[in-house]
């Protein structure tokens, strides 16, 4: 019960797992446990079946399904073994290999975070490489730049996201490591702090439990880009100083 990693949290999970009233009995009875009060070692027992349960994530591609697993008994281990593939409705299982930016906290946004662009305002989950979008130059200059790069990641069950909105109704959702251009993290900013002489009114705490967070690269010198008028690094630029 002791275990070393802070984001193991059985007790902080166990009333969302509850909930879940299907998942719930099915791991009582796989346990064979009485559907009344448990002890701790068994919420113990049953946060980790749960977390198997929730280990690993399918995507219907039309065909096959894209599959992303994080088998570690904790989240940040799963993140760093995290694997990837695809599976066809015969269950063969094909084009397995490690994920992407292995780590153990999410990457950045959000999937609906606004990125700025020539066009308008797009969905960071809608970004591909090759598209045209707002970066900064060294001197702060708006400059149209291509999309060189994206990522995403399936976040494991504990994750947490920050939320910060401002004063003038911006507002931005990531990773606590991620930074703004100025260089602070999003995770280190508090109410009162200030982002292009605008407060900060409100800090939140997200859950993104087995959601998935994005990132991508401008072209240009800074790797920076602008979410909801909010101009931040990149966390795949070697510039960027996350």
């Amino acid at each position: 019960m002791g275990d070393a990693n802070p984001r193991f949290n059985p007790y902080g999970e166990y009333p969302r797992i509850v909930a879940d009233v299907p998942t719930y009995l099915a791991i009582l009875r796989r346990e064979h446990l009485p559907p009344t009060p448990l002890t701790n070692d068994q919420i113990v027992a049953v946060y980790r079946d749960w977390l198997k349960v929730n280990a690993v994530r399918l995507d219907w591609r039309g065909g096959y399904y894209d599959f992303a697993m994080f088998p570690g008994p904790s989240p940040s281990e799963g993140l760093r073994q995290e694997m990837v593939g695809k599976v066809d409705l015969f269950g063969r299982v094909s084009d397995v290999h490690q994920g992407e930016g292995i780590g153990a906290c999410p990457i950045c946004l959000t999937g609906n975070s606004p990125i700025a662009t020539p066009t308008g305002p797009v969905a960071v989950s809608r970004i591909e490489v090759g598209m045209h979008l707002w970066s900064a130059s060294p001197a702060g200059r708006r400059i149209d730049a291509v999309v060189v790069k994206t990522a995403s990641r399936l976040d494991a069950p504990g994750s947490e996201l920050v939320r910060a909105a401002l004063a003038d109704g911006r507002e931005i959702t990531a990773s606590p490591p991620h930074r703004i251009a100025d260089g602070r993290a999003i995770g280190g900013l508090r109410v009162g702090d200030r982002i292009d002489g605008v407060a900060i009114t409100r800090i939140d705490v997200v859950d993104d439990s087995l959601g998935r967070t994005y990132d991508l690269l401008p072209s240009g010198e800074t790797g920076e880009y602008w979410v909801d008028g909010i101009l931040v690094q990149s966390t795949l630029s070697n510039s960027a100083r996350s």
